[in-house]
């Protein structure tokens, strides 16, 4: 993983998610009154050179509608796929192995990465 980090921070490559990564994200911290770990979320998320939070946009949602429909997803795991599909992305990376490569997306469970 650091390897990961080190070639992002070096500007290496560039990663693309949702805005639902900010719903997802913000939730725990919001639960427990953490204002100042929501900020620093949000600062990730919506401030980095190398990371761009993607807009759903119908077409976006298109994508993930057919994803939902073809592979059984849920609707934010539909989503993240279908915003790295829209944006060209080679891998997907998760924590979720239940999630399944897509033709053209590979994905990269953290889990497995570590091993």
């Amino acid at each position: 993983m650091r390897f990961f980090f080190r070639a992002f921070d070096c500007g290496d490559f560039r990663i693309v998610t949702s805005t639902v990564t900010l719903v997802e994200v913000l939730v725990h911290p919001l639960r427990q009154g953490n204002t100042i770990l929501a900020q620093e979320y949000r600062e990730i998320l919506l401030n980095q050179e190398n990371l761009t939070a993607i807009e759903l946009t119908s077409d976006i949602a298109e994508i993930a509608a057919q994803l939902r429909a073809s592979h059984n997803l849920r609707s934010p795991d539909s989503i993240q796929m279908a915003t790295a599909i829209r944006e060209g992305a080679s891998f997907f990376l998760t924590n979720d192995a239940r999630l399944p490569s897509l033709p053209g997306l590979t994905v990269l469970v953290l889990e497995n990465l570590r091993n």
